[in-house]
């Protein structure tokens, strides 16, 4: 069962950083004011963002199953 986490996983967090670098795409180009500072913090912002969801996903895909 934990290949099967595995593979789940990964095929979880490749479908978060699309959807996720999507999003912050259309968020940057629809709603940041025209500004170097606002992208000076929005960029490294976002990029530190996705690693939370990231870090639970992993740790899901590291447990193991207790079934008997």
């Amino acid at each position: 069962m934990k290949n099967f986490r595995k593979v789940v996983g990964l095929i979880v967090l490749i479908v978060l950083l699309i959807v996720y670098s999507f999003a912050a795409m259309q968020i940057a180009v629809n709603f940041l004011p025209e500004s170097r500072w606002a992208e000076l913090v929005y960029y490294p912002l976002v990029g530190v963002i996705w690693i939370f969801p990231a870090m639970k996903i992993v740790k899901w895909m590291q447990q193991s199953d207790n079934i008997k």
